[in-house]
């Protein structure tokens, strides 16, 4: 049975995500009468872009090749951040697939299409540093894309080239 939350003891507020997969998802409806005006796209439409990730992780070890899926949720320039907000979240509780845990990330709708390039060419690893860690989730600080894992967590994670 998978257990709803890793031991948070050892949970350094650090993961680091193997990228194995991704996908580029587009929706586009009409709204719904229930949809609040300022969130229609053109006064009517349903318009939603966002990026679908899948990985293993790969640090912290308490959680070392569980699976995770991870959303992006874009964001345009009205929406203003403040000292306690996060840039996204990670889940630990039950999730669609047995063992798998999820995130969703807060994205700048200007970076869209340098996160698409990238992914789809240099990018294979995702670090993301959270706080505020509770038995089901926890908040994301920060989060950055590379090709290589950082030389200073070689130590947890492995070589590169190493399987997790």
């Amino acid at each position: 049975m998978f257990e709803t939350s890793p031991p948070l003891a050892s949970f350094e507020g650090l993961l680091v995500v193997e990228i194995e997969a991704w996908n580029w998802n587009l929706h586009v409806g009409l709204s719904s009468d229930l949809s609040p005006p300022d969130q229609r796209f053109q006064g009517g439409l349903s318009y939603i872009r966002s990026f679908e990730i899948q990985g293993l992780i790969r640090a912290p070890s308490s959680l070392r090749s569980k699976a995770i899926r991870i959303w992006t949720l874009p964001f345009g320039p009205e929406l203003r951040f403040g000292p306690d907000d996060d840039v996204g979240q990670v889940y630990f509780g039950p999730a669609r697939k047995h063992g798998e845990l999820s995130a969703t990330l807060h994205v700048p709708e200007g970076a869209i299409s340098t996160m698409a390039t990238c992914l789809g060419s240099v990018w294979k690893y995702l670090r993301i540093e959270t706080f505020d860690p509770h038995e089901e989730r926890a908040s994301i600080a920060t989060f950055s894309f590379s090709s290589d894992i950082d030389d200073n967590l070689v130590p947890r994670v492995g070589a590169n080239d190493q399987e997790p």
